[in-house]
């Protein structure tokens, strides 16, 4: 609430940005005025400098140096950090977000070179300034955001119309019960202010309050006399304790605009509605983080087992918490080198997972969708500026009306406005297909993965519906849409500006989907034409990006995650997630809780752990270390240095559906089986040897392993002077009253091991003899059979000949027969001759047809 120099809105920030203009032409950093402290309060008299001064800054003289981002509001530039030292502060301009995050990373290291390896505590507030009501018409106001008395940023600002309803900003709570926008219409002079700005403020100091200075802007027609001091005074301000939003989740409500009264001047009550106040929504979130070394079991985990992590938790969450997750996932595992790995299996994954509804491919709330918008934000910051910048800007300084809809524009406008809204078309899908700017590296290396495992599995068309729907469902389209939220600009846009930003969304996924407009908006029938020329246009440029061999100029992800810091955040999110589920599902989810509760052993008595039985606690996985670990050894030896190749990772953790773990070499904590080496007789001493030195002793001792139940003899040591070997592992201590009983434990456990290897070897040997009388039996069994199909073909054989026999008998009977009644001569047989013989023949063949059916 204190007073500004006149001279600040123009004169010092009009200096700033000459100063900046003339060495953009030399250097792609430049630096901004120095004694510039965060606060728009103060002299700011300075000579702007190349970055290549950033040398002679003294960094390690002086321990309480603060380095951290400047919102891009306060100055007018983007991508700024400031050095603030006890003596002055210096301010630098970067040329994109991921040159400014190396740069303070890089000084923030020369300033503390053991930073990762200390226990510090990351301030952060996320505050969206979403509205102000009952505030007099036909003005612009602008907020400014204060933290403890500092400037941090300042709103857009923006003209009060009349107060009329419009929607919040996506994926803000409804405000319909505190009174909402354009609820402020009722008062004297009640009219709407929209906003809708994000700030996100990281590495902030130790801070107790909030405050939003509301400001109007003065007409630059109007001249300003030099005695008129109201108008370097707030109108009126909201205070926010810091204790009201501390947490994970979002506080919103509308904050009453206390007005602002300096002695001795009018008062400003009567500038204000009786009912002016201000709809905000804050986080301010106070993380502990800790030295990397405690993270290291954790690293490993997620770096080895990202896929079923993802697969187990999906069912749990909510939509807001897989877009937490996701999030912090993508920047853990782009610091590790794992990011590009992680979303290829997570595509892969939906390929499987959709099978034949390839319509939905990476349009559903899901961890990988979640994960591939973090990504692109991530690395696509650059790509996107280059490709949409210039296009936003100029919309939202364009006055053309692109309202192609007859309903909402006046029939004689609605031909120009086709043309407008087809020219935008054309402009923004010329700077897509031409790719102006490089494209990431990153991006390409995935598309052209998915591509190869979708034509490896015979369905190509799939690898490119997945490609469209990454880059333009999830990344373009939304950046034309909102381009705020993408960091493309930074005030909320005007609504016809919203208008024209919406139907050329519409208009490019509707292209890169390779559909035409329907009856459901007829009104955007006209554009079907612009979209059937462009089709080839863009499949040559989904193709391109696709291709992993292509020639476009293409750039790398050059910034800096702190990876501690996202450990962290990932530990928090995570451990708020389970510590809520019931313990079958915390069971299904081992060993993940137990890696979270040793995390949070560290973090203190008052970090919130997970419950977990008895039963899941006894079965810990070999890589987490033992509760008792720091009374021993600040870490795991194993654990220091990070994998660099998952290969040798999965090869230590190879936990698949079979959970099976590589062994590993036990220690004195769990006695091993000792190699069996053949027993030999003790030999008697004779009276006239003499006994070995200590020396000698010690050195036959260390050449010749002693068995378990050989006697030794060694001569008595002073007390204290008997020198152990250390443990093998730091965590062990060594009970030298253990070492008998352990000694008593292992020959036990050799003789139950030698009984159960005689038992062994005699069971084995009775498999053997009856295998042998199995297969003696088996070959008489085949001989029999055998020897029956040659006896039962001989038979056969014989059958035929008596049946042959029979026919022709029977023939020769009919035959006689015939002749005997009708012929001219009488023929007799005596004594019934020929009957005979064929009782024999049917005897004989009747016998034979017994034996073959007896076998």
């Amino acid at each position: 609430g204190s007073s500004r120099p006149k001279s600040q809105d123009g004169g010092v920030k009009g200096m700033i940005k000459r100063r900046l203009d003339k060495v953009k032409r030399n250097s792609t950093s430049q630096l901004i005025p120095a004694g510039l402290k965060g606060s728009r309060y103060g002299s700011r008299e300075s000579v702007s400098i190349p970055v290549g001064a950033v040398g002679s800054l003294d960094l390690s003289a002086d321990t309480s140096m603060v380095i951290r981002p400047v919102h891009g509001s306060i100055l007018g530039e983007k991508y700024c950090f400031e050095v603030i030292s006890t003596e002055n502060t210096h301010c630098f301009g970067c040329s994109s977000a991921a040159e400014r995050d190396r740069w303070i990373e890089d000084l923030r290291r020369a300033a503390q070179p053991n930073k990762d390896n200390i226990e510090r505590t990351e301030n952060s507030l996320s505050l969206w300034v979403n509205e102000a009501k009952d505030l007099p018409p036909k003005q612009r106001y602008y907020c400014e955001v204060h933290l403890d008395g500092t400037l941090f940023a300042r709103t857009s600002s923006r003209t009060v119309g009349k107060a009329a309803n419009r929607s919040s900003m996506p994926g803000d709570a409804s405000a319909k019960s505190s009174g909402g926008p354009g609820a402020g219409g009722s008062g004297v002079g009640g009219c709407q202010l929209f906003w809708g700005e994000f700030f996100e403020l990281d590495n902030l100091p130790s801070v107790s309050q909030i405050s939003l200075h509301l400001f109007r802007e003065d007409d630059p027609k109007k001249k300003r006399h030099s005695k008129d001091e109201s108008s370097l005074h707030p109108l009126g301000s909201v205070a926010i304790s810091i204790a009201d939003v501390l947490g994970r989740t979002y506080q919103e409500k509308w904050y009453p605009i206390v007005p602002y009264k300096a002695s001795g001047t009018v008062a400003t009550k009567e500038l204000l509605g009786p009912q002016a106040s201000l709809r905000i929504k804050a986080r301010f979130q106070n993380l502990k983080v800790l030295p990397m070394e405690k993270y290291k079991e954790f690293a490993e985990y997620v770096t080895v087992d990202y896929v079923e992590m993802c697969k187990n938790l999906e069912p749990l969450l909510n939509v807001k918490e897989k877009e937490e997750l996701a999030g912090a996932l993508v920047h853990v595992l782009q610091s590790i080198g794992k990011a590009k790995e992680f979303l290829i299996d997570l595509g892969s994954a939906e390929v499987e997972r959709l099978g034949e509804k390839e319509a939905l491919i990476f349009r559903e709330n899901t961890l990988a969708t979640k994960a591939i918008d973090e990504y692109m934000k991530l690395v696509g910051q650059k790509y996107l500026i280059d490709t949409l910048g210039d296009f936003i800007t100029r919309l939202y300084t364009s006055v053309e009306n692109c309202e192609v809809d007859p309903l909402k524009c006046p029939a004689a406008d609605l031909s120009n406005n086709q043309r407008h809204l087809r020219s935008a078309c054309e402009e923004v899908m010329q700077k897509i297909i031409e790719i102006h700017g490089p494209f990431p590296e990153e991006l390409n290396k995935i598309f052209s993965s998915w591509m190869e495992l979708c034509e490896d599995k015979g369905r190509a068309e799939i690898g490119q519906r997945l490609i469209s729907a990454s880059l333009f469902l999830r990344f373009l389209c939304p950046a034309v849409l909102s381009p705020s939220l993408f960091g493309l600009i930074q005030p909320y846009p005007e609504p016809h500006t919203l208008r024209t930003l919406t139907l050329t969304a519409k208009v490019i996924q509707n292209l890169a989907n390779f559909t035409l407009f329907g009856e459901k908006e007829e009104y955007m029938l006209f554009m079907n034409e612009f979209l059937e020329q462009h089709w080839d246009g863009m499949r040559f440029f989904l193709q391109t990006v696709s291709n992993q061999d292509t020639e476009i100029p293409m750039t790398s992800f050059d910034g800096y995650v702190d990876l501690p810091l996202r450990l962290a955040v990932l530990h928090g999110l995570l451990v708020g997630i389970i510590h809520t589920k019931d313990q079958e599902t915390i069971e299904k989810l081992h060993p993940l809780p137990l890696i979270l509760n040793h995390i949070a052993d560290s973090l203190g008595p008052e970090a919130p752990r997970i419950v977990i039985n008895s039963n899941t606690e006894q079965s810990k996985p070999v890589y987490v270390p033992p509760k008792d670990l720091g009374k021993y050894s600040p870490h795991q030896s194993s654990m220091q240095k990070l994998p660099l190749d998952s290969k040798g990772v999965r090869d230590k953790y190879d936990r698949g559906n079979k959970q099976q773990r590589k062994p590993i070499k036990r220690t004195q904590s769990a006695p091993h089986k000792r190699p069996i080496h053949p027993k030999q007789p003790l030999k008697r001493q004779k009276s006239s040897e003499t006994l070995p030195s200590p020396e000698q002793e010690s050195t036959a001792m260390a050449d010749q392993p002693q068995e378990a139940n050989q006697p030794s003899i060694s001569p008595p040591h002073p007390s204290g002077t008997v020198k152990r070997p250390p443990a093998p592992v730091p965590w062990i201590i060594v009970n030298p009253n253990r070492e008998s009983s352990e000694m008593k434990a292992e020959n036990e456990q050799f003789n139950l091991l030698d009984k159960h290897a005689q038992e062994l070897s005699e069971l084995r040997l009775g498999i053997e003899q009856v295998t042998e009388r199995e297969l003696d039996m088996a070959k008489r069994l085949e001989d029999f059979i055998i020897q029956s199909q040659d006896q039962n073909a001989v038979l056969q054989a014989e059958v035929q000949e008596l049946r042959n026999l029979l026919a022709v008998r029977e023939e020769q009977l009919a035959s006689a027969t015939f002749r005997c009644v009708c012929g001219p001569l009488t023929f007799c047989w005596d004594d019934g001759g020929y009957e005979k013989v064929l009782r024999e023949l049917s005897g004989q063949l009747n016998m034979k047809l017994s034996l073959t059916s007896t076998l």
